[in-house]
């Protein structure tokens, strides 16, 4: 649609990298290539920029005032603003933190733990540079933590999260005299503040964590933080909207396209964006756990205990490095990503040493082998494909790293050398970096989808 020509000529400013101060530890530098470098935005701007991108694309964008009343009927949406009413068949609520839809008995909190952010506009001073151009600056420290991002070539957004139950706050100095007192906490990120001056008002916004008891039915979606939000530890929530974002849009194209598919996928987008959060969570628990240990307070003891619950059942990092930060949000599948974590597990593991260590190989399907139909992104739509299910693998896989494994598990039993079955594959789909298929094989055998029948 011209999107990235769209940013590409915005004139925002390059994100060049992370440079972090977390629990004490020192300083970690981390720097983005050429093509993972994105940018940073003020919100305004990127909007402006992406409206007038949905205007040439055909969008009508209405802008007569605020929503007062939504109605859903057999019919669709009605939808009134303060100036004129609307219907539609679908209605996607992306109205972030302010959540018209989401509010109305769909939004969920994370108990006993509260954040406050307190916003204030930096400019450099005169004769001196703009410390780490380019860069997002985090650094924790004993109540609370900070991070900075430029917003021009002399300006920055110098942000602090406190809990207003657990952080010290100096409230007897005002919003302007509590955030000068939090970046003195943030002693190495406050020092390369020196020599500048606070643009206009500090601002105090809510940045809670919370999230949806469903993300979507036919013909509602909430998109992006309108459906959930996570700890502002760096500035990983754009994207994970913006992967919200995307979903939505094959989503919605699907149930306007065919009103079978419909149902199944809106239950994809919902089972994601859950899955999405819980990750996240699970994600930010060795971090909160550094700052735990490293500062000994409530305020990260009351955090560590939320992401552990909220991000139960899914496997954490075995230790953590770089800035605080997710994985990028991608388009892989929520079956894929399950597979792919499925990679780390000990029987995979042993499958691989096991089929390495073998002269020959000789495979069969499973008895515990099924082949069932679950909804999948496929191109611009939601469409059933199969995907094979075992005991050990109960969500499903069809693709692990590109490589289909539906395909791989009719292929593999007619071979008994991995280097033929390497070949008969790539000639009966998409080729594979051996490296991905011989992970893709080891996932067979480890998930029980294929039995390896070697004798002892």
């Amino acid at each position: 649609m011209g999107a990235l020509e769209t940013l590409d000529a915005a004139g925002f400013v390059p994100n060049e990298g992370n440079t972090v101060w977390w629990a004490g530890e020192p300083r970690r530098d981390e720097r983005f290539g050429a093509p993972e470098r994105g940018f940073h935005a003020e919100r305004a701007a990127l909007e402006a920029a992406f409206h007038d991108m949905a205007r040439e694309t055909g969008a009508r964008l209405v802008a007569d005032g605020p929503v007062v009343d939504l109605a859903s009927g057999p019919d669709g949406w009605r939808v009134a603003t303060s100036a004129a009413r609307y219907r539609g068949r679908w209605v996607l609520d992306a109205s972030g933190r302010a959540g018209v839809l989401a509010r109305r008995g769909l939004r969920t909190r994370e108990r006993g733990i509260a954040t406050l952010a307190l916003v204030g506009g930096w400019t450099s001073g005169r004769g001196h540079a703009p410390p780490d151009p380019g860069c997002t600056l985090i650094e924790s420290y004993r109540d609370g933590w900070a991070w900075s991002v430029p917003t021009s070539p002399r300006t920055r957004c110098v942000t602090a999260m406190v809990d207003p139950r657990r952080t010290h706050l100096a409230r007897e100095r005002g919003l302007d005299g509590m955030w000068r007192a939090e970046l003195a906490k943030a002693a190495r990120l406050g020092r390369r503040l020196e020599g500048g001056r606070l643009e206009g008002p500090v601002r105090a916004c809510p940045a809670s964590l919370y999230g949806a008891t469903s993300h979507g039915r036919p013909g509602l979606l909430l998109v992006g933080d309108a459906g959930s939000f996570i700890d502002p530890l760096s500035s990983y929530g754009v994207k994970k909207a913006l992967a919200s974002a995307w979903l939505a849009a094959i989503v919605t194209h699907t149930g306007l396209e065919d009103d079978a598919m419909a149902g199944p996928a809106c239950e994809l987008y919902d089972d994601r964006e859950r899955e999405v959060y819980r990750t996240y969570r699970a994600l930010s628990v060795p971090f909160l756990e550094q700052a735990s240990a490293a500062n000994g307070h409530a305020f990260w003891e009351a955090r560590l205990n939320a992401a552990r619950t909220a991000g139960g059942g899914i496997p954490e990092p075995a230790a953590a490095s770089g800035a605080p930060g997710m994985p990028e949000p991608g388009e892989r599948s929520l079956a894929e990503d399950r597979a792919e974590a499925f990679l780390g597990s000990a029987e995979a593991r042993a499958a691989y040493e096991t089929i390495r260590a073998l002269p020959s190989v000789r495979l069969r399907p499973a008895a515990g082998l099924e082949i069932v139909s679950r909804p999948a992104v496929a191109g611009d739509r939601i469409a059933l494909e199969p995907h094979l299910v075992s005991e050990r693998l109960p969500a499903g896989a069809r693709y692990v790293r590109n490589v289909d494994l539906r395909r791989l598990v009719e292929v593999a039993p007619a071979l008994e050398q991995v280097p033929d079955i390497y070949e008969a594959y790539n000639r009966s789909a998409d080729p594979a970096p051996l490296p991905d298929f011989l992970a893709a094989l080891a996932l067979t055998v480890g998930a029980g989808f294929l039995d390896l029948t070697n004798d002892p």
